[in-house]
């Protein structure tokens, strides 16, 4: 299931970045931590069938480029830090209303919340994410683009569909 649930990651997130962003990616392999102190990162709750939290976090270095790729700017145009966060923000609610029909199946409704910059160090927020939530089942996924990467991370209580088979 987690291997599964690992590639849906990748691959709508995938799908997202190339069709919104101009941006193609590659599933890396392998657990490396990542640095967060270079990225950017934005979270999006919902709740449904169960609840959750999605969070992506983007490297600072690709990010002047998916945005100006959102906005459809020249390559000489820069990006201010208020459209950068603008642009991530919009790239998780676009990655996780596309995800949570691929999960949970389409006849299920959720409530999807406003996306937020996180604001905090990185790896604090995910861990308070796991201490207030007690059962909480994680998923994981990076992905490689082009000058840096992206970690997409899934958390949820609750029934999870499909069936868990673990």
């Amino acid at each position: 299931m987690t291997e599964q649930i690992k590639e849906t990651l990748c691959r709508v997130t995938g799908d997202v970045l190339e069709k919104l962003a101009f941006i193609f990616s590659f599933p890396e392999e392998g657990s490396e931590d990542t640095d967060y102190g270079s990225s950017l990162a934005a979270s999006v709750s919902f709740a449904g069938p169960f609840t959750g939290t999605l969070v992506m976090a983007v490297s600072d270095d690709t990010l002047p480029e998916l945005t100006g790729n959102m906005l459809g700017l020249d390559d000489s145009e820069s990006t201010t830090a208020e459209q950068q966060h603008d642009a991530l923000k919009e790239l998780i609610n676009v990655v996780c209303g596309n995800l949570l029909p691929v999960i949970s199946g389409r006849q299920s409704i959720f409530n999807v919340n406003a996306p937020q910059i996180i604001t905090e160090n990185i790896a604090s927020y995910l861990q308070s994410i796991s201490e207030e939530n007690g059962q909480l089942r994680a998923f994981a996924a990076k992905l490689s683009l082009d000058g840096g990467e992206c970690d997409i991370l899934l958390f949820i209580k609750g029934k999870f569909p499909p069936e868990d088979t673990e």
